[in-house]
């Protein structure tokens, strides 16, 4: 290599990740991607959860420098940002008719949008599917999108009901498999009287009634009252439980949780201002690659209300979104609205508050059933 090349050559290329299932299939990306003079830093064995299901999985990750000089798939020169405008002084006479502009020009949209959702609703006429997922709560926009979405796909007319129903029996998102396919470490997070710890309480009891060793944990509880009514929980159901006063402490117990099939916690409330500690304790549990991170979402909550939901889901770094509260509310059409605003795949779906009922695991068809039963009972209610 010559030594007196260009500053900007000698600089080490930054790092780069390579995951595979073995040892041997990672040095072989490694070869195929960047070249047989590709550095290998180091290598390591981690077991994090499984993409796509509820269970975990090992995989063997390798730290790769690329050789220096080479330009990544991914890089290109990019060229600077431009500097925003900056703002215009002007008069207050100016100011007021800007302010007359927009206001204008909002009631304006407002009346776009009004035409458009009557259009929308026009172009789902003849559409028993459609016709029913709006009368289960399910924004018209939503609806049509989604039979847009199924024609590209499958060519088929949106008025043809069996072939509809079956694409969404199929396409709904959600995680693989069934209660047995759920493992590893699942952490439930929700902003406060989601209902997380319900959901927690009612899989912990299941998966223990299924001869799993489960392990409940509750995450910095609020008070004494909580700690009781999982002891109480625990002894009657047969699992283990404890609790996480301090953050420090989850990074110190690492090595007992691994001896469980499955572990539940019940994470700390989403929104507020956390203290130094839990700032800590929620950075350890957005960027452990081992965390299946569970989103509860209350299907009694209007969705308007949920921008600042979406957004915190998107903070903690969550993959799965948990229904809970469904009884509450006759507008299931719903679900379609939230997958349509935060794309998780569902994992699980509570049906009441435990003890009185037992959570499912979500699967596309029963969430097809679910919506479209409500959209029955709201045309058995009106007749």
């Amino acid at each position: 290599m010559d030594m007196h090349s260009s500053s900007r050559n000698n600089t080490p290329r930054p790092a780069t990740v390579v995951e595979a299932p073995t040892l041997k299939e990672a040095l072989r990306q490694v070869r195929a991607r960047y070249g047989e003079d590709a550095r290998v830093i180091r290598s390591r064995s981690l077991t994090r959860r499984q993409p796509g299901g509820l269970g975990r999985e090992k995989v063997v990750e390798v730290l790769v420098e690329p050789v220096r000089g080479s330009r990544g798939r991914n890089e290109s020169a990019g060229a600077l940002a431009p500097m925003p405008a900056a703002p215009r002084s002007g008069k207050l006479s100016q100011e007021i008719a800007a302010e007359v502009q927009r206001i204008e020009d909002l009631v304006r949209q407002i009346a776009v949008d009004q035409a458009g959702h009557q259009d929308r609703r026009r172009r789902l006429q003849g559409n028993p599917v459609g016709e029913a997922l709006i009368a289960a709560g399910a924004d018209p926009g939503v609806v049509v999108r989604l039979c847009e979405r199924f024609q590209a796909e499958t060519g088929n007319d949106p008025r043809d009901r069996t072939a509809l129903l079956e694409y969404l029996a199929r396409n709904l998102p959600t995680g693989r498999g069934g209660w047995e396919g759920i493992a590893g470490t699942h952490v439930f997070l929700g902003t406060p009287g989601a209902g997380r710890t319900e959901l927690v309480l009612g899989v912990g009891a299941k998966l223990s009634a299924l001869g799993r060793q489960v392990l409940v944990l509750n995450l910095l509880p609020r008070h004494g009252g909580e700690v009781r009514r999982l002891q109480a929980e625990a002894a009657s159901h047969g699992y283990d439980a404890a609790v996480i006063q301090k953050p420090r402490q989850l990074a110190a117990a690492a090595d007992h949780l691994a001896r469980y099939d499955v572990v539940l916690m019940d994470g700390p409330a989403m929104g507020g201002d956390p203290s130094a500690g839990e700032e800590s304790l929620r950075r350890d549990l957005i960027q452990n690659p081992s965390l299946h991170r569970h989103l509860v979402f209350p299907l009694d909550r209007d969705l308007r209300d949920c921008n600042s939901i979406c957004d915190e889901a998107r903070a903690w770094n969550c993959d799965w979104l948990a229904l809970s509260r469904v009884d509450q509310t006759g507008l299931r059409g719903k679900i379609l609205d939230l997958l349509d605003r935060l794309p998780l795949p569902v994992s699980l779906v509570g049906d009441r508050e435990w003890p009185s009922g037992e959570p499912r695991v979500a699967d596309p068809g029963f969430l097809t059933d679910l919506i479209l039963a409500a959209a029955r009972h709201r045309a058995v209610a009106g007749a």
